[in-house]
């Protein structure tokens, strides 16, 4: 959270000053790189696109020059002071306790092409149940008014994990990928006679006994808990 980043952004400043460092080339050689392992275990594959990541935000906001001019503006003024920083942040989207970062989503598609998700994440203002519609929308190729979420209830997806660690989107949103997969299997040869209309499909596909409802889950791979290896 913010208190950590600030006490570990006051050390790398304080290191920087002791070796007469900028911070900002500080913080550049001591970004990920291939190989290098974190502290609870994980091991980086593929992070090559965080140094791309930070070239583009010093490129774009012109921060070079305007440090420079904040710098000249220090010296040239003993009372007024002006600064310019640039931090690279790593927040964890993940439980610590390695069972809880698994999810369920159900999914139902009625012959009308409208569609109804169930997911065990709680909706509390920040748009969780909106992000579940889109991701249902878009896997399915329709539009999101078709889509209706219904408030989180265990009797839809039981055993669910606390909305919380910044990690419900993707948990529920995989468990939601995961359904519609299941339902496009079912809906192919359907979907290609009726040039993708997924009202007609469904409606052929009810016809045909075909099963219009999926339970999803999604379980976060590569992970282990504080202390642990990932399995």
């Amino acid at each position: 959270g913010p208190q950590g980043i600030f006490f570990m952004e006051s050390i790398i400043d304080r290191v920087a000053r002791s070796l007469g460092m900028d911070g900002v080339k500080l913080r550049e050689l001591n970004m990920y790189r291939n190989g290098d392992k974190a502290h609870f275990g994980q091991t980086f594959e593929d992070v090559s696109h965080l140094q791309a990541c930070w070239d583009h935000v010093k490129a774009s906001s012109d921060f070079t020059r305007r440090h420079e001019a904040a710098l000249e503006f220090n010296r040239a003024n003993r009372w007024r002071k002006r600064a310019l920083g640039m931090m690279p942040t790593k927040f964890g989207i993940s439980f610590t306790t390695k069972f809880l970062n698994q999810g369920g989503a159900l999914v139902h598609i009625y012959t009308d092409g409208t569609v109804l998700v169930s997911h065990g994440g709680v909706e509390m203002g920040q748009g969780l149940h909106t992000k579940m519609a889109q991701v249902c929308a878009a896997k399915l190729g329709v539009e999101a008014s078709k889509v209706s979420v219904l408030e989180t209830s265990t009797d839809k997806v039981p055993n669910t994990s606390p909305t919380a660690a910044s990690a419900s989107s993707d948990l529920y949103g995989g468990a939601v990928v995961d359904a519609c997969n299941q339902l496009l299997d079912r809906l192919g040869p359907y979907l290609s006679k009726n040039d993708g209309d997924l009202a007609k499909a469904a409606l052929a596909a009810h016809l045909d006994r075909v099963d219009l409802s999926a339970h999803g889950f999604y379980a976060t791979p590569d992970i282990g808990g504080v202390g642990t290896q990932k399995t």
